[in-house]
């Protein structure tokens, strides 16, 4: 690991420097990093429970970029890990932005993970995401934040995007809520969830199917 001792550092700058720089990296060095990169994922994946919140938001970062510049073997290799780690890391209530952006990262792995590798984890994702869902749903009401619960929606998207007709027994689940936020989210400031509302309907709609 002596690699990586920048990442010892006490100072947190210097944690949140290392990982944005394997974050702009994988995609030239690729070939340089696919050799080591089960140490660099299970590296950055600890960061994840980095005491301080712009270190935990670099780790989701890292992943989500490793995400797509690695893709497909990527989401072959650390399926599991990878959407353990950064479900837990959606439920970092003390901090929205690492929320927002552990859903930004699962957007990515999702996108490009082989449908018979998410399956397995379906009822895992949609208990997360609908659990989230609500509760940001319910603090947009109350306070009108709205950062975790457009990455949330766009999540839930993606997720039945590549699920295709495994998402039908789910369709009920999300749809009121879905339609409840179209429906009222109307001013002006609230036009980006809005549009990723619908957007979100309607890859859900091309995901099941006409039966729904």
């Amino acid at each position: 690991m002596s690699s990586f001792n920048i990442f010892n550092i006490a100072d947190w700058k210097c944690r949140h420097a290392g990982l944005m720089a394997l974050s702009a990296i994988g995609e030239g060095c690729h070939q340089q990093m696919e050799g080591i990169l089960n140490e660099i994922v299970n590296l950055v994946l600890l960061f994840l429970q980095d005491p301080h919140p712009r270190v935990r938001y670099a780790a989701c970062n890292a992943i989500g970029q490793m995400a797509t510049d690695f893709a497909p073997g990527f989401q072959k290799k650390f399926h599991e890990k990878v959407i353990a780690a950064l479900l837990q890391t959606m439920e970092d209530q003390g901090n929205q932005r690492v929320q927002a952006h552990a859903a930004a990262a699962l957007i990515n792995f999702t996108e490009d993970c082989p449908k018979s590798l998410l399956i397995p984890y379906l009822d895992t994702l949609v208990k997360h995401l609908h659990s989230i869902m609500v509760l940001k749903l319910q603090e947009l009401i109350e306070k009108g934040t709205k950062l975790v619960l457009e990455q949330v929606v766009t999540s839930i998207a993606s997720v039945a995007d590549t699920a295709e007709e495994k998402f039908v027994p789910y369709y009920d689940l999300f749809m009121p809520s879905l339609k409840h936020i179209v429906e009222n989210a109307v001013q002006k400031e609230l036009r980006l969830l809005r549009g990723k509302t619908i957007e979100c309907i309607s890859l859900i709609g091309l995901a099941v199917g006409k039966e729904k």
